[in-house]
């Protein structure tokens, strides 16, 4: 097994199990404190488009990850609906809208859907990091996602490099260190609360 497939099976691994930290929080805590909505929205929309590009393609890893991934978002947006941080209108019209421009798109050619996926997933992780920067309560933020999110993104982009892929290497220079960012922000945030707690408790 050659050191470019070891580092695909390993992302793809990673890319499937980085997020379920995030889905039992969530349901475990009942909270959703932190999370921004939009990056759940833009983390479904490029889920959808993933799904349909690797579909169009026959290749299964492909689908089959992002699937798992769309069904762990959508389980997180569910909650903030439930939460009331964002309406059930816009989610349902981000999954419409997302499947309808996947079916238009791919009758077009799979290279737009892959494109269009491509800068929606990668970015989808800006809207967390604003949303960290700005709150002072990121309970709801799982850091075993952010970090696991990290490890994932570096063996993509180790991935990418070995097998001289740029579309593979370039979203992984934007996710690196907007998980760093949040992974860190997620800490600090649950050393304050510690803090508060052991001084209420003296």
């Amino acid at each position: 097994m050659t050191l470019q497939n070891t580092f695909g099976i390993v992302s793809s691994i990673l890319s499937v199990l980085f997020i379920w930290p995030q889905v039992i929080l969530v349901y475990r805590r009942n909270t959703v404190e932190g999370l921004a909505p939009l990056g759940a929205l833009q983390g479904l929309a490029g889920g959808i488009l993933w799904c349909t590009y690797g579909l169009s393609q026959g290749d299964f890893a492909v689908f089959g990850s992002n699937l798992l991934i769309s069904v762990a978002v959508c389980l997180l947006a569910f909650a903030m609906v439930r939460h009331n941080t964002l309406s059930g209108l816009r989610l349902y019209a981000t999954i419409g809208a997302s499947a309808a421009f996947s079916i238009v798109s791919i009758s077009i050619s799979p290279m737009v859907t892959g494109l269009v996926a491509f800068v929606v997933g990668a970015s989808s992780v800006i809207p967390q990091t604003v949303t960290s920067a700005r709150a002072t309560d990121l309970s709801g933020v799982s850091l075993s996602t952010y970090v696991l999110l990290f490890f994932t993104s570096l063996s993509w982009f180790i991935y990418g490099f070995i097998a001289g892929d740029t579309l593979v290497i370039l979203p992984n220079v934007i996710v690196m260190p907007c998980a760093i960012f949040i992974g860190a922000k997620v800490a600090m945030s649950q050393q304050r609360k510690d803090d508060v707690q052991l001084e209420h408790a003296a």
